[in-house]
């Protein structure tokens, strides 16, 4: 059986990263953004939104989705808001700069918020957040995507597989951290299941004839020629609870409704318009975004939010688990190996040759180069 995983120094991927994204015309603080992003993930170990996530931004400005050369701006602004309008450019651009207004504003109004519009993707926001984080600030973000999931009973693609990253202040232990997708499944769970013969974990797929539901992608997983992560299908995605149908449509009116740049998932195009180019208005692949940040010591001590943190994720920790089982706070692994700060990290095999091979060749780069590179400016 093939290796699934290998390591990697994350110094190395992060070069290669920016390396890649210049040579593709990005100036270099755009390519730091994209770079920084990604690797944050690794450092994590979400590594679906890690090397293989620089497909979608590939694939955007292959498609002419993506304006590699265009700057955010931002458009109109008050005391506690913003508006960034992301010109076409990548999400990891603009959501950085919406993370940074925002907590620049949270700092004396207590609490901020900041829209983005007519961006592409993002990659992970947890790196957003914790932007927030480390200014002992809370935040929470997230921004639609193209239709991934079908409405609760419903059996066509509709809605978002928006992902969601939230966190508060912490002492010395972990800190309340939330990071989830708001339905079953992404692209990257269909690539990852057909590429290794998998089930996905539920019965999430629709077929599109007879509406019933499986776990098996194969019948319906539609890989893109020489890529790794981003994958299409043709049944679409079953929410399984109907709180997690709220909370999807609940975010929809923060990223999409409430917004006055956002465009709902439900007018975005699909993955098969996008590689086959029948999204002929050049349109971006997110339809909005929104980062908001609040400041607890505005409105008191700090460190009394931080001790009451503690208190509380020691009494969830400290809870005696069922047999078999065991307790933890969710975020807390990811948290941990961030500050470990481990310089080897893992990256899943099927989403490095893509990069290597088909992107980084396309502007006359390969693994060898970059590494003969990077040595040389680290030696």
């Amino acid at each position: 059986m093939a290796e699934t995983l290998r390591k990697e120094n994350v110094l190395f991927l992060e070069y290669s990263i920016k390396r890649v994204w210049m040579a593709a015309g990005a100036s270099k603080i755009h390519a730091n953004y994209v770079a920084d992003a990604i690797t944050f993930a690794h450092k994590q170990g979400k590594l679906n939104q890690g090397l293989g996530v620089y497909e979608a931004i590939d694939i955007a400005l292959e498609m002419g989705l993506l304006d590699i050369k265009a700057e955010p701006k931002v458009i109109a602004e008050g005391p506690t808001w913003a508006t960034i309008d992301g010109n076409r450019s990548s999400g990891y651009w603009c959501l950085n700069m919406m993370a940074d207004i925002a907590i620049e504003k949270a700092k004396t109004q207590g609490i901020a918020i900041v829209f983005g519009g007519n961006h592409n993707d993002a990659g992970s926001f947890a790196r957003y957040v914790y932007k927030a984080f480390e200014q002992d600030m809370m935040a929470f973000s997230s921004n639609n995507t193209v239709p991934l999931a079908a409405p609760f009973g419903g059996l066509f693609n509709k809605l978002s597989c928006a992902p969601f990253d939230a966190i508060t202040p912490a002492g010395d232990r972990n800190p309340i951290w939330t990071s989830v997708a708001l339905a079953e499944f992404y692209d990257a769970d269909i690539s990852e299941a057909a590429s290794h013969n998998k089930k996905l974990k539920g019965k999430w797929l629709i077929d599109p004839e007879s509406g019933d539901l499986t776990d098996d992608v194969r019948p319906y997983a539609r890989p893109i020629e020489d890529y790794g992560r981003v994958w299409d299908c043709s049944a679409a995605g079953q929410i399984e609870n109907p709180r997690t149908y709220a909370l999807n449509m609940w975010n929809e009116a923060m990223t999409a409704i409430i917004n006055p740049l956002g465009v709902p998932s439900t007018s975005l195009p699909t993955v098969e318009d996008i590689v086959d180019g029948k999204d002929k208005n050049t349109s971006p692949t997110v339809g909005g975004s929104y980062y908001l940040c609040i400041n607890p010591s505005v409105f008191g001590s700090i460190d009394q939010v931080k001790a009451r943190s503690d208190e509380y994720v020691s009494a969830v920790e400290d809870c005696p688990p069922r047999p078999g089982h065991s307790v933890r706070v969710p975020g807390s692994e990811g948290y941990r190996k961030i500050i470990e700060n481990e310089q080897m990290v893992d990256v899943l095999t099927n989403h490095w040759k893509p990069f290597f091979i088909k992107i980084a060749n396309r502007y006359n780069l390969s693994e060898k180069i970059l590494r003969d590179e990077f040595k040389a400016l680290n030696a």
